[in-house]
């Protein structure tokens, strides 16, 4: 019998592939799916104090007013952005869910950051991408792109972080093409800011001979758009 830890990995993999198989199909980059997802949200804001008082609660409410917040600042981060203090606290929860919604939020929140939080927290934001697990990496990888977006001075510091998911810890080899898929999405949102970057050239060329079909997809396409390069089938 597959021992549990082994049986969660696995799981967890299968979860991450479907979320991300056919991203291609279904939206070109995050821009998009933002873009698509913002014509859907609505929202009272007298109920922010008590969503944000809820976060600190022990019962399953805080994950539920969690992804309440996370859909708010995707629509609207200004008005979430004097919490900024808040979800970034939610990067020490022990709690998975409060750190994968903080991890997105405070990426949304970078279209505000008027006050350059995110550079006190950029450190610590980052270093989660070692904690060895998929969907936590999956989230930092797949939302930089949105803050490079935002923040073009913390833009290279970014691409460094990206360019690490040859060698953060991840459970599977098959994870890992997993995340590369996600820092490709991440890239295609600030191409501007990295065109003359050789690693990332590289490492999207590298990108280009996946198995994973959507993977090589991207990469051939961000190859063929911003390099003028077809690489072979």
């Amino acid at each position: 019998m597959v021992p549990l830890k082994d049986r969660v990995t696995i799981y967890q993999s299968k979860l991450i592939n479907r979320l991300f198989g056919n991203i291609i199909k279904r939206t070109r980059d995050n821009q998009s799916r933002d873009k698509e997802m913002k014509k859907h949200v609505s929202y009272d804001p007298s109920d922010i104090p008590r969503l944000i008082k809820t976060l600190d609660e022990k019962s399953t409410a805080r994950f539920k007013a969690a992804k309440e917040l996370q859909i708010i600042s995707l629509s609207d981060p200004a008005v979430l952005y004097p919490y900024f203090r808040v979800f970034s606290n939610l990067l020490d929860s022990k709690s998975g869910v409060l750190l994968w919604n903080g991890i997105i939020i405070l990426s949304h929140l970078a279209k505000v950051d008027s006050a350059k939080g995110f550079d006190a927290i950029f450190d610590k934001y980052y270093q989660h991408l070692w904690d060895g697990k998929l969907v936590t990496a999956a989230n930092i990888l797949g939302s930089s792109g949105r803050i490079a977006r935002f923040r073009h001075d913390l833009a290279g510091r970014i691409t460094e972080e990206l360019l690490k998911v040859d060698i953060i810890p991840l459970p599977t080899a098959e994870c890992r093409e997993v995340a590369r898929g996600h820092v490709l999405v991440s890239l295609a949102e600030y191409p501007a800011l990295w065109k003359s970057n050789s690693s990332v050239h590289d490492f999207i060329l590298r990108c280009a001979s996946s198995h994973r079909p959507a993977v090589k997809e991207r990469a051939a396409a961000l190859l063929t758009e911003y390099f003028n390069e077809r690489p072979n089938a």
